[in-house]
């Protein structure tokens, strides 16, 4: 039987401290979270333990024993009243690209330049089925229909390009509700999904859920932050007694 002196603390102690770094990080995930709330198109980030049944397969991550996804549920339509807004009703992204890369976004704002070609607020140029979308540089009205077409002054001259993917869990984020897919990924048309013209699609964070879960890995840090002191407390009489 081994006596007081050979007891080892110091596995606890860093299991305590990588509980707390796994702690640390999901409160990072829930603040950004929150701090993403009026991100038009977002999409929150999860930490769910693994094996969790009730959350998408795939990770970004893995953290501590739990696992990081990305949900993609759709987040609520609301009016905007400016034509110039899209969003998207149903799964998948529009196509936009910026500096010769192809980047997948929920939402755009269109901006025409003076060429007619049609951008997104950030500069990114809208793609369509056939390649960027322009219209005549004297347009008055550029409207899109459900389908994703987009008409001039009533007359149509492409049709937006709306994608998504088998496993939407690879595109990797690249901030303001963009993302980029990786090579490989496998993509097909959305064709179930509409395009809504004058609408803006809200984050798909719940606020009261979020804080909720804030307070959860609140109360579980300060839990560890107790233990390792009572640890550490225990690892000194120890070494009191050894002497």
């Amino acid at each position: 039987m081994p006596s007081i002196t050979s007891v080892d603390c110091r596995g606890a102690s860093r299991q305590i401290a990588a509980s707390m770094q796994a702690l640390e990080r999901r409160f990072e995930i829930v603040a950004d979270n929150l701090a993403n709330l009026e991100t038009p198109g977002h999409k929150r980030l999860v930490v769910s333990s693994h094996g969790s049944s009730d959350e998408a397969d795939g990770a970004e991550g893995d953290y501590g024993g739990a696992t990081l996804t990305r949900d993609f549920s759709q987040g609520d339509l609301v009016d905007s009243g400016d034509p110039a807004d899209l969003a998207l009703d149903g799964e998948g992204f529009f196509a936009v690209e910026h500096e010769d890369r192809l980047h997948y976004v929920r939402g755009v704002h269109i901006v025409k330049a003076v060429d007619g070609t049609l951008f997104d607020a950030k500069g990114a140029r809208l793609m369509g089925e056939a390649g960027p979308i322009r219209v005549p540089n004297d347009s008055v009205e550029v409207t899109v229909e459900a389908d994703g077409t987009v008409a001039a002054d009533r007359v149509p001259v492409g049709k937006l390009r709306v994608v998504t993917f088998v496993d939407p869990q690879l595109l990797v984020a690249e901030g303001g509700g963009r993302f980029t897919a990786p090579d490989g990924s496998e993509v097909v048309a959305a064709n179930a999904t509409t395009v809504a013209q004058g609408s803006r699609e809200r984050s798909n964070t719940e606020p009261v859920r979020e804080l909720v879960e804030m307070i959860v890995v609140q109360r579980q840090y300060d839990a560890a932050q107790r233990a390792l002191t009572t640890e550490s407390e225990l690892r000194q009489r120890l070494n009191e007694l050894s002497r």
